[in-house]
């Protein structure tokens, strides 16, 4: 059992009619009914914050402070043991959903996934479809994953053929649960445009979509598990943040807006990202989904709290000007 909201649930044991009235309210919700709102009457981004930044802490410390910030919505992971806030297999939903609304939190915006590499990792459907269900119990409208390193000695065809594979299985738990499967920058083909496209033609799904991350196209990385830790890889050649959000804006239904310097995360706005460059994209393309801000929680307690803080000053001035 995690450190954080729970005592140990079958989340998979709720009825169907449980489980069909709290998909109708997910989607009846006004968070998720707006992640994809286009055109000139969309609202303004929603700000939310990652517990990932107070990662070594638990999740009701990672929820306090990230309200005491000023923050109304909060995105959680399922990423044990590197973050491990959230349990699919044995937390509450209900209860989870209930202490986040206690701490003010007007939505949790989305949830990184189990075993969340699907390409190289045999139990990502098991691990994702999970959290998929979970999400939707908690009312929580994405999952995010991504494509994963490709195995060495595995072509191309060979690698996009299995993920569609699984991707088919996935998304048939995601359209029951109306969760939005939000595929992030964080392997071989998702870090450049084409990749992504790639991706995103592998299922008419309209429940498959992007999370865009503006820090890790820039940065060319991709995550993999080395030694039973988080190992953030050079990959490929260094992509324009700007130019490959514009590419595949269309299908984008949650952000990370995360700046770095070198490999290192910061405050946004004093990074390498051409964070207002993204803005501009999204802003045009009437985006009116969520911002939520991310790093790889490398910082002490109090070096986090700072960070957060100033990322949301830094974001509320940029979309206001």
């Amino acid at each position: 059992m995690n450190n954080n909201v729970n005592k140990p649930t079958n989340a998979r044991n709720l009825s169907r009619r449980d489980f069909l009235k709290t998909s109708v309210a997910v989607a009846g919700g006004s968070l998720l009914a707006s992640l994809v709102a286009r055109g000139d009457n969309a609202k303004a981004p929603r700000i939310g914050c990652g517990t990932v930044t107070f990662r070594k802490q638990s999740l009701e410390e990672a929820m306090q402070r990230i309200a005491r910030a000023g923050y109304e919505y909060v995105e959680p992971q399922a990423t044990g043991p590197w973050c491990p806030h959230v349990d699919p297999w044995k937390d509450d939903p209900e209860k989870f959903k209930r202490r986040a609304e206690e701490f003010g939190f007007k939505g949790v915006t989305a949830l990184w996934a189990q075993h969340g590499a699907i390409i190289p990792d045999a139990k990502s459907v098991e691990g994702i479809t999970q959290t998929i269900r979970w999400a939707g119990e908690a009312g929580i409208p994405v999952v995010n994953a991504g494509d994963g390193k490709k195995p060495k000695g595995m072509s191309d065809d060979d690698a996009l053929k299995l993920m569609r594979d699984r991707l088919a299985q996935i998304l048939e738990v995601a359209e029951r649960s109306r969760v939005y499967l939000a595929i992030e920058p964080h392997g071989t083909f998702s870090l450049t445009a084409d990749g992504l496209k790639k991706i995103m033609a592998l299922s008419a799904s309209r429940w498959l979509g992007i999370n865009y991350d503006t820090a890790n196209v820039r940065r060319a990385t991709y995550v993999e598990t080395v030694a039973g830790a988080y190992s953030w890889t050079p990959f490929g050649k260094r992509q324009d943040e700007v130019a490959t959000l514009a590419a595949v804006v269309d299908r984008v239904v949650h952000v990370h807006v995360k700046d770095v310097v070198g490999a290192k995360c910061v405050a946004l706005g004093k990074g390498d990202v051409n964070l207002k460059g993204c803005l501009d994209v999204l802003k045009r393309h009437g985006y009116s989904g969520v911002l939520s801000l991310e790093t790889e929680g490398e910082f002490s307690t109090d070096e986090g709290q700072k960070l957060i803080e100033e990322s949301r000053a830094w974001l509320l001035k940029a979309l206001a000007s």
